[in-house]
Parts: C-alpha cells; sequence; structure tokens
C-alpha cells in the first residue's frame, strides 16, 4: 500500500494548487484529503485515451470509471493502491458516498458534453464542486448552505483554473465551458458570489475556502493569464489566507 507520504508528495505534483491549501488543514484530517486528491487524480486521468485499440474513444473512459464505482460500491475488489485508502475513509465517514459518487458522475458528464451552460454548470458543481464539499465534510460540515457554498467555492475554483489553461484545454479536447472566456468569467464571478456571501463562515471551516483565493485572482485575471505559470504572489496569498485561517 502506498504511504501517506509518498501520495502526498505525488499530489503536490500533480495537483499544486488543492495540495498547497490542504496543508493548512487540521494534521488530523490532512491524510484523507490527500487520499481524496489523489482519487480525484486517478479518475481525472481515466479521461485519457486509451492506449489499447481494443477499447477506444469515450468508451474506455466509461469503463475505467465503471470500475472505480465498482469499487466503491463493493462489487469489485480494490485492486489499485489508492482504492483501499479511499474506501476506509469513506467507511469512516470522513467523506459521504454521495459526494464521492458525484465526482464520478461529473467525469462521465465530461464524456458525453452538451453545448449547454446548465449542463456543464452541474458538471463543474458535482466534479471541482464536489471535491470542495468533500473537503468540508472531512472537517465534519454539516450545514447545507456552508456544503453548498464549499461546492460553488470548487467550482469556481475549476472555472478559474479553465481560463488558465483554456489554450491548452481548447486542444486537448475536454469538455469546456460552451461559450466565450468572457463568459466563462461570468459564471465563475457567480460562482464566488455565492461561496462568499454576507453569512459568515466559522472559523474552523475557513481553511475549506482556501482555493476561493486562487479562484478570485485567476477570474480577475481572465484570458490574459492564459497559459502562464501559477506565481509567486498566487501562493503567497493562499499562504496568508490560510495563517489567517
Amino acid at each position: 500500500m502506498v504511504s501517506a507520504s509518498s501520495l502526498e508528495d505525488r499530489v503536490k505534483a500533480e495537483d499544486p494548487d488543492r495540495a498547497l491549501c490542504a496543508q493548512f488543514l487540521p494534521r488530523g484530517m490532512r491524510e484523507d484529503v490527500f487520499i481524496l486528491l489523489a482519487f480525484h487524480n486517478e479518475v481525472t486521468r481515466a479521461l485519457a485515451p486509451a492506449r489499447s485499440s481494443a477499447v477506444v474513444g469515450p468508451m474506455a473512459g466509461y469503463v475505467r470509471l465503471q470500475w472505480w464505482r465498482d469499487v466503491l460500491e463493493g462489487t469489485r475488489p480494490p485492486e489499485h493502491e489508492i482504492a483501499p485508502l479511499m474506501l476506509g475513509a469513506l467507511e469512516r465517514g470522513v467523506f459521504q458516498y454521495s459526494t464521492v459518487l458525484g465526482i464520478l458522475d461529473a467525469r462521465e458528464t465530461e464524456l458525453a458534453p452538451e453545448q449547454d451552460v446548465t449542463h456543464w454548470s452541474g458538471m463543474m458543481l458535482k466534479g471541482s464542486g464536489g471535491l470542495q464539499r468533500a473537503v468540508g465534510e472531512a472537517l465534519a460540515v454539516q450545514d447545507p448552505t456552508l456544503l453548498d457554498r464549499l461546492s460553488a467555492c470548487g467550482a469556481a475554483y475549476g472555472a478559474g483554473a479553465m481560463l488558465r489553461h483554456w489554450p491548452v484545454l481548447q486542444k486537448s479536447g475536454r469538455y469546456i465551458f460552451p461559450g466565450s472566456p468572457e463568459g466563462l468569467q461570468n459564471v465563475a464571478k457567480t460562482w464566488l458570489e455565492q461561496s462568499d456571501n454576507t453569512q459568515s463562515v466559522p472559523r474552523p471551516y475557513q481553511v475549506a475556502f482556501l482555493p476561493a483565493v486562487l479562484a478570485r485572482r485567476d477570474v480577475g485575471r481572465g484570458i490574459q493569464s492564459a497559459g502562464m505559470a501559477r506565481g509567486v504572489m498566487d501562493r503567497l496569498a493562499v499562504m496568508a489566507a490560510g495563517l489567517k485561517a
């Protein structure tokens, strides 16, 4: 079984933004959140084109995602180094099954894209949004309104990342926003407003909203930052907010 330290190092390499935000979580739940992030990276990797000529196109992605669904539902052995760790976290009630299965739903939606903003928004709220909602669940957030705000926070971060990588994503075949970058900015701004309304966030839960720091910066810059590496000022902004929280 993969060690906690090697898993954390892997997530830092593959998803440095979310890994940085996770560093400010209480130590007792940090390991579970890194398991969640590693799981998210695996199911996202399932969308990559099949290397085998026997299974090609979207069907290859469906097969891989169904494998994970079967594992989580207990109908298939967890024959992947991340799978037993993720199952353990679910069995301990760290994350809700419905939230994690929603992340799988989002990735399946990406395999059957529709040029419709509502369809795309639903995918983002379950995918990137669901990931942040699960972080809130690890922090024992139970207020449905607060969990919805975390979903909006995660979706806003995902939209901001889409703006930063817009030219690359356009060529990748991934399901990107069905409209202009300006339209994507507007949707992301709405999600930021939903995640950061006048209702205060209890102090123990503020660290779950750290991705909104990066979202605000990415969305504010819009397409102008496309293709640029993540700047040190972005990371310092997260660190300052994390220390304050």
